[in-house]
């Protein structure tokens, strides 16, 4: 008897699953739908900061919806996995897009244009050889400092 109650009751949340899968199949739909004027409005204020953020937090949203459908009707640990990852992916997007709001509009500054961003790899070199020519340039006066007191006593 209780056997048949959990096959049963197993059967009920399998037709669940699967009226679940249906509804995230339509809300990918409505998504996709929206993912066009979300990309005209992208077009239109592609020069402003956060419009590449706000298209891609849509995009994103899309896929999270087909990760998480192909994880109701293949639930692995593999298809968990995937899941998160664009869970992560998307909030990491998210928090990036913060931080640029807060750079432009709430310390009120805009983005330099004529910034130019050195190459690592010459920075990197730079810092190393001013740091040695500064410790040399330590190291000899720690040495005159050293023959001036020897004179002077």
């Amino acid at each position: 008897m209780w056997d048949k109650a959990r096959k049963i009751l197993y059967r009920g949340g399998e037709i669940l699953e699967l009226l679940m899968a249906a509804a995230v199949v339509a809300g990918i739909l409505v998504a996709m739908i929206t993912l066009v004027p979300e990309l005209a409005r992208y077009w239109e204020h592609r020069t402003m900061t956060g419009a590449f953020m706000e298209y891609l937090d849509a995009v994103f949203n899309v896929v999270i919806g087909i990760e998480f459908l192909k994880m109701l009707c293949k639930p692995s640990s593999a298809n968990i996995i995937e899941v998160l990852i664009f869970l992560i992916a998307r909030h990491m997007i998210v928090s990036i897009g913060i931080l640029f709001f807060f750079r432009r509009f709430m310390l009120m500054t805009k983005p330099d244009k004529d910034q130019n961003v050195p190459k690592l790899f010459g920075v990197i070199k730079s810092s190393q050889s001013s740091g040695t020519a500064q410790a040399a340039h330590v190291d000899t006066e720690k040495n005159a400092e050293g023959s001036k007191g020897a004179g002077e006593k």
